[in-house]
């Protein structure tokens, strides 16, 4: 299996930086700083970009398909033409249609057709697929022969950090092709794959050999390797019942593909990393010294802000187990404005055990609304999230921990309200 590294503590001292320098009178070293920080952040705070291109035919929406886990992009002779299609992490399904100069539109679900309607310059896909959380996958548009897509396809490999070249094993490997990747950056061509395509088929597989020892000779510099890939069967292979056939997966190239994308991400997200560490240890920190700044002052932003958003949505009723309740989440936030930085393992550990605890003092009944005795399963219910929360990395579950502890604040304002204006129920 391989890991990525993990960015969290570096992103957090990034906008520390950031947010202490923010209203500092502005100088040309100050600037510069703050551009790299940025740059720097934000890199560390999104995906790799892993961009699939190729002639039209050759195969590279069903490597993309793949590689998502899902048949999201049309493949095969469609009249659907689409712009960049990226395919993305979110936590519900939905298609933004974007334009370089104008705001985007936001579709619920899977929408390409209209999308595509809608003549944008880029479409973005989000699926609740874990591993885009560390990748995302950029289907470019397919080129012709020497033809006008050509510049539009150089214009957006700016955009990704590898590139799979899809290349159609029946006829591997053009000039036409060639003459395009030639013009592409150095540093991507190193850190790019050419997919042979289509090598499922009869009449590729009993050429490969001499198709392959061709390629390689021929790649040079120009790729880091050569592999040969029959999505059909790797999309078949996964998704054998009541487990993925792992055998055919491997020799059909899906596992080389997979793991050759992996490790290529993986060493781009550490020579981020590293280039931010370095920065960091040699300018942003010492800068900040300077200034005498309390760290605790900037690193406990976002604590603050949590719980000021805990305490908006909370109504003032006179609640005797809503006021207990209160009172504990206060504890959590005290314990992190004493810390030296927020560690998200040992915060929802204590949200768990807070509400464990009320969950079993609500079971003892007599405090709540009688009409409220779905409360306590709400409870019970928050107790296993909170659980699974913990096995998550990254600041969504922090984030989604506070909402919940929200919502259980909301249900016992109801719950234990006598007064004639309760608020309606609400599950977790």
């Amino acid at each position: 299996m391989i890991e990525f590294p993990g960015t969290e503590q570096e992103v957090r001292q990034l906008e520390r930086f950031l947010t202490a320098t923010e209203n500092l009178p502005s100088d040309e070293g100050l600037g510069d700083m703050r551009d790299r920080a940025l740059a720097h952040a934000e890199r560390l705070s999104n995906a790799v970009n892993i961009g699939f291109a190729g002639e039209f035919g050759a195969g590279k929406s069903s490597l993309a398909n793949m590689l998502a886990g899902a048949d999201i992009l049309p493949t095969g002779p469609q009249h659907l033409k689409l712009p960049l299609v990226i395919v993305a992490y979110s936590e519900t399904p939905e298609t933004t249609v974007g334009w370089w100069d104008r705001e985007p539109k936001i579709y619920s679900g899977i929408a390409l057709e209209k999308a595509a309607a809608d003549e944008p310059d880029f479409i973005s896909v989000g699926l609740n697929t874990p591993a885009l959380k560390e990748i995302s996958l950029f289907d470019l548009p397919g080129t012709g022969a020497l033809d006008d897509n050509y510049k539009e396809t150089l214009d957006l490999l700016k955009y990704v950090d590898c590139a799979i070249w899809c290349t159609n094993g029946t006829n591997a490997w053009r000039e036409t092709e060639r003459h395009l990747w030639v013009q592409t950056p150095k540093e991507l061509r190193e850190n790019s794959l050419l997919a042979v395509t289509h090598a499922d088929l009869p009449h590729v597989s009993g050429s490969l050999d001499r198709v392959l020892s061709r390629l390689n000779k021929e790649k040079g510099d120009l790729f880091r390797s050569v592999i040969p890939i029959g999505t059909p069967v790797a999309v078949r292979a996964m998704a054998q019942e009541p487990e993925p056939d792992f055998a055919l997966w491997e020799t059909c190239g899906g596992q080389d593909l997979a793991e050759q994308v992996l490790e290529i991400a993986s060493a781009r997200r550490l020579a981020d990393l590293e280039a931010a560490q370095t920065d960091l240890k040699q300018d942003f920190l010492p800068y900040l010294e300077t200034l005498d700044i309390p760290e605790a002052e900037t690193q406990h932003t976002e604590a603050a802000s949590m719980h000021a958003t805990l305490e908006s949505a909370l109504p003032p009723l006179e609640n005797p187990i809503l006021e207990d309740w209160l009172a504990a989440i206060a504890s959590i936030y005290e314990d992190l404005r004493e810390a030296s930085a927020i560690e998200p393992a040992a915060f929802l550990n204590s949200c768990q055990e807070i509400v464990e605890d009320f969950a079993e003092r609500l079971e003892q009944g007599g405090e709540i609304d009688p009409a409220a005795d779905w409360i306590p399963g709400e409870f019970e219910k928050a107790t296993d999230l909170l659980l699974l929360l913990q096995f998550e990395s990254g600041d969504a579950p922090l984030k989604d921990a506070i909402s919940i502890l929200a919502q259980l604040s909301d249900n016992l304002a109801w719950a234990g309200s006598r007064v004639d204006s309760a608020q309606s129920k609400t599950g977790t």
